[in-house]
């Protein structure tokens, strides 16, 4: 079974050939809704477009009028625990840990996708600039935050949280946002081929009394700072595409045939764990431990590895959605099926962006200085690092200090697919190991916590229009 099996109009890519399409268009509303939990019931009609959008909104309880804001790394993504899509009892693709997934994926957009298209419809607002101070420094963009001078920014006010469900901002995620298999080189489901029941079913993230950084951040001090959903304003736009007779008839004959229509799509696996804190180490030495952690990957055809992680610190522009540079770059290993893949260690952090760049398949859009903490470390005058700070502190975004947003998009990776866009690597009985060792210093020796997101290849049959999927 190969991906150039599945008929072109189920491959969510440009065409390269004129085809007829009528494309029918309905807003669904939850078949199931609570603060915790959404569920969305699909026609059965035409072929899903994978750009079909989530819409939802997000509400203060108690907070100081346009003080509360989406964090900026994420958007209306920090909201969404996991997106589970069935057939009928069966998951075929599952997303946990989103906003921190999405975050990640969001990093490689351009300056103007962010500003014109990202920060439109998911409210974040992430764009890193020159500093309006002309001090050689970087801020947030004038293009996308609101400056009242020189020295002080805000998040737009369309992007704003309120407490109204009426009177509110609406946000939203494609499905190909919420779905790798969505995505380009992915497939659209044959929902008119399908005789079980397609669902989708969304888990919220919860901000409770007390807490802040999980889906909203305040620029000035709530007497309540949990939140709650607009139920009402949840919706699913669809977009379902039915092409030609003849088309949808090929698609049809190949569901029904003795083999069915087999389907080969990316699917998304999450392994938590974490680097316990240190003592903190005294003024200009520093602490080295050693971990090794198994990445859950075994009997899996494995596309790549993405590596999240994040420090104990509070940040209030971004919340809990970054990615964390140590000061001191990590040094690290992987093992794969008996395999080092690199011959000593790796520590250079332009070799580690150049990595996950190849697992994100484009650059990163984001300055060095919010990628690590190189450009500002002088470990020759002190061990402790962080003396030359590239984010200027002069310019106060939401009443916080842009500074926290220096090293946050910290991403690791592993490319394992054979040549571009090919198939993954067949992970035998042992998981993939992550040897690091980390340094800590005078003021970083927290806890790390570490996601990895294993995208790897699943398939599923549809023969006689019932569905039969891999593991």
């Amino acid at each position: 079974m190969n991906k150039s099996q599945i008929p072109d109009v189920l491959k969510p890519v440009s065409r390269t050939t004129m085809s007829n399409v009528d494309i029918f268009t309905s807003v669904l509303e939850p078949v199931n809704k609570s603060q915790k939990r959404v569920i969305f019931n699909l026609r059965q009609q035409g072929i899903l477009n994978a750009g079909s959008r989530l819409v939802m909104s997000l509400h203060t309880t108690n907070a100081v009028a346009g003080s509360a804001y989406l964090p900026v790394g994420a958007g209306i993504g920090a909201c969404i625990d996991s997106a589970i899509l069935r057939v009928g009892t069966r998951v075929i693709a599952k997303t946990e840990n989103f906003g921190h997934y999405y975050m990640a994926k969001r990093s490689v957009h351009t300056h103007q996708q962010k500003q014109n298209i990202d920060m439109v419809l998911d409210g974040g607002v992430n764009n890193i600039g020159p500093s309006p101070n002309a001090d050689g420094k970087y801020s947030f963009d004038v293009g996308s935050a609101i400056y009242t001078s020189k020295t002080t920014a805000f998040v737009n006010s369309p992007y704003k949280i309120v407490q109204s469900e009426e009177d509110c901002p609406t946000f939203s995620l494609a499905l190909n946002d919420l779905f790798p298999m969505m995505r380009s080189n992915g497939l659209q489901l044959p929902l008119f081929a399908m005789k079980d029941q397609v669902s989708i079913e969304i888990n919220l993230v919860q901000q409770k009394t007390g807490e802040t950084g999980k889906n909203c951040l305040f620029s000035a001090a709530p007497t309540d700072s949990a939140t709650t959903y607009g139920l009402n304003n949840f919706a699913l736009q669809l977009d379902y595409l039915q092409y030609d007779d003849a088309t949808m008839n090929k698609i049809r004959d190949m569901v029904n045939s003795p083999t069915g229509l087999p389907m080969i799509y990316d699917d998304l696996a999450c392994t938590t764990t974490s680097i316990p804190a240190v003592a903190q180490p005294a003024d200009n030495t520093t602490t080295e431990v050693s971990i090794l952690r198994e990445v859950g990957s075994a009997g899996l055809k494995v596309k790549n590895v993405l590596v999240v992680e994040k420090n104990a610190t509070a940040n209030t522009l971004l919340g809990d959605y970054r990615s964390d540079s140590p000061v001191h770059p990590p040094k690290y290993n992987w093992r794969v099926n008996d395999r080092i893949i690199y011959p000593r260690k790796l520590f250079n952090t332009s070799q580690m962006r150049n990595e996950v760049e190849q697992v994100l398949k484009f650059p990163l859009s984001v300055p060095s200085c919010v990628y690590s903490h190189d450009v500002s470390n002088d470990f020759y005058t002190s061990k402790n690092g962080r003396q030359n700070e590239m984010l200027d502190a002069n310019v106060i975004m939401e009443a916080q200090n842009p500074v926290q947003m220096a090293g946050t998009t910290f991403l690791t990776g592993l490319n394992l697919e054979r040549g571009p866009n090919g198939e993954g690597t067949d992970i035998h009985h042992k998981n993939i190991l992550y040897d690091r060792t980390q340094t800590f210093s005078r003021n970083d020796f927290s806890a790390i916590d570490l996601k990895f997101f294993v995208e790897y290849e699943r398939s599923f049959v549809l023969s006689q229009g019932v569905l039969l999927v891999s593991a």
